[in-house]
């Protein structure tokens, strides 16, 4: 087995936080999900029965590991993750320009812009997953860009790039590599696909290795047999169609039925792999930001907990292109609609423009949105322990609860913002009138500087740079 570190320059993994989900916000009644859940199978024509039963025999938790088992995201387990960049299925989602934290307008992507985007997702606790990878940089394959991220980070990819055959087998080689071999990546998978019908069957190769994965088709796809184009219209990079409520049920339908037919090709050719349930708002031909996009993530929510499926939201998919108050105001709702209906892993953390442009400020923002809403998503806990009765009695009400032991065991438990400010005129005066995207830009700086990732071992990088370079890729 490959040492995936280093044996001369250990460096401890920081964890991940991680929250359970106890609320559980609905759009639909029972009898809707019924009805779009029956109106999907009723697309899919012939191929529904199968497809219905392919969900129930995909598994309804599973993980997706990290390089180290710190940075493990467990599915289907209540818990919700955040996912630095746009977990969307297929490559138009992930960003090949970059708002650098200088400022200025959005340019074409570098390798060190693709390096610094891993490191800071790296560093972020916030932060459980890379999807995309979260930027493609000028003149990089989707296969380099994704051993950028397996070098640069030990938390796990989700890959959206990958399209071919060819592709698909490389990055099974990749996580074999990783992991230490074909057996133990499948126990312990490193890397996951996203995808549309156009990588059909790179996301089968990842099914017969074990790897995970979430496939949308078109509900002819099915009856066919054959990849697609995808049912509903999508907007054009970086636009986003007009917000119109009457189409979310049409919209939710398709949606449905193009995930349960990717679920069926997946178990077709893998009985039992795992499989996680997609939901896009953009894929699905609706904004990637406001109401409609809220709503159709919650009511997905709802229709993956239906079929047994573990839930991937694309999320935060602003439609500004500044990390200024549009972009954080329209991550905030729908991180809020993703975490409190239990989506289990919110993606689009640091992407604007509907997912055409990366900023750093904006993913230590959405890192900070997305710890609010997990929090409240949390719910309350109510037992002996909570209430402290007994601290009550002794201290009685009004007193000075600061020396009680229930008070030392629960004080980490208080939200702390690092970007909101909530000191007094004078001490804000005092600090230059520092905003959130002043401290963001300050903070992504300090964890670039000071950050190094759980490295890698020089073996196992070698052999991925080998793989991604490799005749024909």
């Amino acid at each position: 087995m490959t040492e995936p570190t280093s044996a001369t320059h250990p460096v401890e993994a920081r964890p991940i936080m991680t929250t359970k989900a106890r609320l559980a916000l609905r759009v639909l009644s029972e009898d809707d999900v019924a009805r779009v859940h029956a109106a999907a199978l009723e697309l899919l024509g012939d191929q529904g029965a199968a497809a219905e039963a392919a969900a129930q025999s995909a598994p309804s938790a599973f993980v997706l590991a990290g390089r180290v088992p710190e940075h493990d995201v467990t599915l289907g387990a209540g818990l919700v993750w955040l996912a630095a960049g746009a977990a969307t299925a297929g490559p138009a989602g992930v960003p090949e320009r970059v708002r650098r934290l200088d400022g200025g307008d959005s340019v074409p992507a570098t390798t060190a812009d693709l390096d610094d985007a891993v490191r800071l997702a790296d560093a972020l606790p916030q932060v459980a997953v890379l999807a995309g990878p979260p930027l493609r940089a000028a003149g990089v394959s989707a296969l380099g860009a994704l051993a950028r991220c397996l070098a640069g980070s030990s938390k796990h990819a989700m890959v959206g790039l990958l399209t071919t055959i060819a592709e698909a087998d490389a990055a099974v080689d990749m996580a074999a590599t990783v992991a230490g071999s074909a057996d133990e990546a499948r126990r312990r998978p490193p890397l996951s696909l996203c995808c549309g019908a156009v990588a059909l069957e790179a996301a089968l190769v990842f099914a017969r290795a074990g790897l995970p994965g979430g496939v949308v088709l078109a509900p002819a796809d099915a009856a066919a047999g054959v990849p697609a184009s995808p049912s509903a219209p999508s907007a054009t990079a970086g636009q986003s169609p007009p917000d119109a409520a009457p189409d979310l049920g049409p919209a939710l339908a398709r949606h449905h039925a193009g995930v349960l037919a990717g679920c069926a090709a997946v178990q077709a050719a893998a009985p039992g792999a795992p499989f996680f349930y997609v939901a896009d708002p953009a894929a699905a031909g609706l904004p990637a930001a406001g109401p409609s996009a809220s709503l159709f993530q919650l009511a997905a929510a709802q229709l993956a907990a239906h079929v047994g499926l573990p839930l991937v939201a694309g999320g935060l998919r602003t439609t500004s292109h500044e990390p200024d108050w549009q972009a954080c105001q329209q991550d905030a709702f729908v991180s809020m609609t993703t975490t409190a209906s239990g989506a289990d892993v919110t993606g689009g953390a640091g992407t604007l423009g509907a997912a055409t442009a990366f900023s750093p400020q904006q993913l230590v923002m959405d890192s900070e949105v997305f710890s609010w809403n997990a929090m409240i998503a949390s719910g309350i806990q109510v037992d002996d322990e909570t209430i402290a009765l007994d601290a009550i009695r002794q201290v009685g009400i009004g007193g000075n609860y600061l020396g009680q032991r229930h008070t030392r065991r629960h004080m980490k438990d208080v939200w702390r913002p690092r970007l909101l400010d909530r000191s007094m005129w004078d001490a804000w005066i005092a600090s230059g009138r520092e905003g959130a995207y002043e401290k963001a830009t300050a903070l992504a700086e300090q964890l670039l500087a000071e950050h190094t990732a759980v490295p890698l071992g020089a073996e196992a990088r070698g052999v991925i740079e080998r793989i991604s370079a490799g005749p024909g890729l």
